[in-house]
């Protein structure tokens, strides 16, 4: 099926989509509220529940080169096939960045715990990947094919040791847009992301407060990085859990070559 939340017809240009797509094009950013994403995408509390449900069995992220342990994680990619509107889960396979992109893991094949199906068949995640894809296409001006790395994160803080969301420090991923959008904030303070062009002239300072609050950006025009996590009560857990999404524009050539995955449409 074409959508996922089924009464959303995202080839119309309405609402967060237009105004995402005209911030992307002019800002090299934009923001979309949670509430407005919930509420455009008609989603369902329990929808939300079973996604959301997810964060609490990531794995622990064992390559830290920094000996860190407040990373859990899980990985997987999809391709996206404009012609059918439609997503295919790839086979899994590890995950690797270029030195020169992340100083800290890059050029390591690091592989992780695959994604659950509750998570790759999700509606929510369907809906939002497809919303995604929409506002992409509308700000190219035409209809790709995407490469879609997904990255859903828990960085844990601790009254001994804060959590890094991006211990690479400011960075960009090597992607064509990328994207996180929050799952949850529990008893903690910091998590702040900043925003900046290339040369790293500020551009936003923001938080991501709220349950699917999304930010996307243009990988190629920008730099981001998210401030340490620490605890607000020492004797409670204390975490922070984002969905990352990366889309990579994919020629001709790199269609034919990717479209070999498993069957798994949104």
């Amino acid at each position: 099926m074409k959508n996922s939340i089924a009464e959303f017809d995202l080839s119309r240009p309405i609402g967060i989509i237009e105004q995402a797509t005209t911030e992307l094009s002019n800002k090299a950013f934009a923001v979309i509220a949670g509430q407005d994403l919930f509420s455009t995408l008609n989603i369902a509390s329990e929808q939300w529940s079973s996604l959301a449900s997810t964060w609490g069995r990531l794995t622990l992220d064992q390559y830290m080169a920094d000996q860190g342990l407040y990373r859990f994680r899980r990985y997987g990619e999809f391709r996206y096939c404009a012609k059918a509107e439609s997503f295919e889960r790839m086979p899994h396979s590890p995950y690797v960045q270029p030195l020169d992109v992340n100083p800290l893991n890059g050029d390591i094949e690091r592989l992780f715990d695959p994604l659950e199906s509750t998570f790759t068949e999700s509606p929510v995640l369907r809906a939002v990947l497809h919303a995604m894809a929409s506002i992409y296409n509308r700000v190219d001006g035409i209809e790709s094919d995407w490469n879609v790395r997904l990255h859903p994160y828990r960085i844990v803080g601790s009254a001994n040791h804060n959590g890094k969301p991006t211990p690479e420090g400011l960075h960009r991923d090597g992607v064509t847009y990328i994207a996180s959008m929050l799952i949850s904030r529990s008893n903690i303070t910091g998590g702040q992301t900043r925003l900046t062009s290339n040369l790293g002239e500020p551009i936003t300072v923001l938080e991501l407060k709220n349950p699917m609050d999304l930010l996307i950006a243009d990988d190629a025009g920008t730099m981001h990085e998210v401030s340490e996590i620490s605890p607000r009560d020492a004797h409670h857990p204390a975490y922070r859990d984002v969905l990352v999404i990366a889309f990579t524009r994919l020629t001709q050539e790199q269609g034919d070559q990717e479209g070999k995955g498993i069957r798994d449409e949104g």
